[in-house]
């Protein structure tokens, strides 16, 4: 449980640079994502607002600490660790900020890829088998998300075992499942494999939705070896345990 003076301090973080204009204007070239700032349209506007901060590893110290929070270092390393291997690599984390008409309303499976995909032919995994989590993402709601209008995550059960991508965007489909969302309070945390068939329901109500997600992966993923792109500023007294999870030997001298 994520605490309410944790919440307050994010969610103003977040504010405020979603917020700058110098951070929509900043060089990102060399980051992981190549933006600090996405926006985004309303469905029946022009308007461009502010959305989603990505990068957010090198914009805070609050948001780093996030990291290695308890019991979430701990939890994801847990699933994600396997065999001889102990241990998981940071791959994302970002701050999404729904006011009304915005949201990520499209059905998809984090990763941009199938991990263990299916021919046309075979309809799905054996049940029985418990597929390896490689990727999952760990969700924190900055805000009350207690009603369908507030645009809750939600989830098509069981549809990590599909092998293969959403099959309907209007009407998703698994095992006879259809859509389930996720009610929750702020502070609250619940984690997704990022194979499993989720979208936000679209925010309208007249308040705004915070929700921070914190990416994590097994070595599978990261086997090329690569770190992902973190300013220097950023790593500059961090611990060895936070520079393992994000692939650095610390700052160059």
């Amino acid at each position: 449980m994520i605490t309410a003076s944790e919440i307050a301090s994010l969610r103003k973080r977040a504010d405020e640079f979603l917020d700058n204009p110098a951070l929509l204007a900043r060089d990102s070239r060399n980051s992981a994502d190549e933006v600090f700032v996405q926006l985004e349209k309303p469905s029946g506007s022009d308007e461009e607002i502010p959305f989603v901060l990505r990068n957010t590893v090198e914009l805070d110290q609050v948001f780093r600490d996030m990291l290695l929070r308890e019991p979430i270092f701990s939890l994801a390393e847990a699933i994600l660790s396997f065999n001889w291997y102990k241990g998981m690599k940071f791959v994302g984390q970002n701050v999404i900020r729904n006011k009304p008409g915005l949201s990520i309303d499209q059905w998809h499976a984090d990763a941009g890829e199938i991990h263990f995909p299916l021919p046309e032919s075979i309809e799905r995994h054996d049940p029985r088998i418990q597929l390896r989590v490689l990727w999952l993402t760990v969700q924190v709601p900055l805000s009350d998300i207690e009603l369908i209008e507030h645009g809750p995550t939600q989830y098509i059960p069981g549809s990590h075992h599909s092998g293969r991508h959403p099959n309907d965007q209007e009407n998703p489909e698994f095992d006879g499942k259809g859509p389930a969302s996720v009610f929750c309070k702020a502070g609250d945390i619940y984690i997704q494999n990022s194979q499993t068939w989720h979208r936000g329901a679209p925010n309208t109500s007249d308040r705004v939705r915070y929700l921070m997600n914190i990416q994590y992966a097994s070595i599978w993923p990261r086997r090329s070896g690569r770190a992902l792109p973190i300013a220097e500023n950023a790593l500059e007294g961090a611990s060895d345990r936070f520079l393992d999870l994000v692939g650095r030997l610390g700052p160059s001298t």
